[in-house]
């Protein structure tokens, strides 16, 4: 009777078993999509979530195309693209539409008036105008304005521009940039910040995207992230460049697995940096990474910044040791260079960091401009971060590296 009994009891429990596991499945939905933003739509890919933003960047090239129109300017040229980056975090990618042209305007315009023609109906379209800072075009001076996105996406702040457009006068005149901040006691400088070493980590790089100010980012070819960070500096806005590895004094001290060196051919070093242009997207320069021994060598670097001359791309020296002449042979050349005054952070000390800005706020306003390089690492993200205030009161401003170009 009692093995009966238990006989019973399991079939019992293998029903109630069968029943919950029936529940279960027949109150499940379907996986959905998150509800999509006000400015942009929603993908589910095998990759992730495609987080789509080309109908809100659609809507802004119409507005700001009516805003030219309305002003009387018309784009002498211009490319576009569809772009998409990583997303920060999760699975999945950010997508867009990208543009950029060539604007001309009236001699009695001004920059302003650019700005008010496109403000109003780029912001109904969702989209505003971000800023402007002297650039150039295929080589020619003029003031980049970019236009885009601000968002907010997994709680973190989003830049996207949309619409890059370079504008000179008429007569061949600069239009008036944004005026730098008050002067303080001390006077005045730029002051170009290079980040190095972007594509080993994605944070200090996204932190940096994202503070607000404009910064260079040096984007190490084949690593893990240098596409992700190239992608995510262009997207803000920002300058980036190939940091390109060279060899050093010790060559057993060389970081990454290829490398320009002296006993490389011409054509070796030529193809060798040619295919490091071309695996990181948007560059619009070159510095070297290391690079005492290459540096220091005229031939390699006659080599080198022959192949940057083919491509219009400019040559920033990070100096890392006294014999180089890099930019000295740029200048033969004719590339358009700039050279490294200054480590800030040789120290990964906070309190040393903050101390080596400030003596580059000395440099600046000691000379006008100065061109300093970091590094993408959590500690200089919080010196700069906050160091900024401190430094626009002392009446720096903070450019892009080719600003300051020679």
């Amino acid at each position: 009777m009692a093995k009966k009994d238990n006989k019973w009891k399991w079939i019992a429990v293998i029903v109630l078993f069968l029943a919950a596991v029936i529940y279960y499945q027949t109150m499940q939905t379907p996986e959905k999509l998150p509800s999509p933003g006000p400015g942009y739509e929603l993908e589910k890919t095998g990759a992730g979530v495609v987080v789509d933003f080309t109908t809100t960047a659609s809507k802004i090239h119409t507005a700001v195309d009516k805003g030219l129109a309305k002003a009387s300017i018309t784009p002498k040229e211009g490319k576009e693209e569809q772009r998409e980056i990583s997303r920060k975090g999760v699975e999945g990618r950010i997508r867009w539409h990208t543009r950029s042209m060539l604007l001309v305007i009236p001699e009695t315009m001004s920059l302003e008036g650019v700005e008010q023609a496109l403000a109003p109906l780029v912001g109904k379209a969702g989209g505003k105008v971000i800023g402007n800072e002297p650039d150039n075009y295929n080589g020619v001076s003029a003031v980049r304005m970019d236009v885009g996105i601000k968002d907010v996406l997994n709680s973190e702040p989003l830049t996207i521009v949309t619409d890059r457009l370079y504008i000179v006068k008429a007569n061949g005149t600069l239009p008036q940039a944004a005026p730098p901040k008050p002067k303080g006691e001390a006077g005045t400088g730029n002051m170009a910040i290079v980040i190095d070493d972007c594509g080993y980590t994605m944070g200090p790089v996204a932190d940096f995207a994202d503070m607000g100010r404009p910064f260079t980012f040096a984007v190490l070819p084949y690593r893990t992230y240098s596409n992700e960070a190239a992608s995510r500096a262009l997207s803000a806005g920002h300058l980036v460049i190939l940091h390109l590895p060279l060899e050093p004094m010790d060559a057993s001290a060389a970081t990454e697995p290829t490398v320009i060196t002296v006993s490389m051919s011409d054509d070796e070093i030529k193809q060798t940096v040619a295919q490091a242009l071309a695996s990181v997207p948007g560059v619009k320069g070159v510095n070297n990474h290391q690079g005492s021994r290459a540096t220091s060598d005229r031939r390699v670097m006659k080599a080198v910044l022959g192949v940057l001359k083919s491509q219009n791309l400019f040559f920033i020296d990070s100096r890392t040791i006294g014999t180089t002449v890099g930019a000295e042979v740029a200048r033969q050349l004719g590339v358009r260079s700039g050279e490294n005054e200054l480590f800030v952070d040789n120290s990964s000390d906070v309190e040393l960091i903050k101390k080596q800005l400030r003596k580059a706020v000395d440099m600046a306003h000691k000379n006008g401009n100065v061109t300093v390089i970091g590094h993408a690492r959590p500690n200089t993200v919080i010196a700069v971060r906050e160091m900024i205030s401190e430094m626009e009161a002392a009446g720096i401003r903070l450019v892009y590296a080719d600003q300051l170009l020679n």
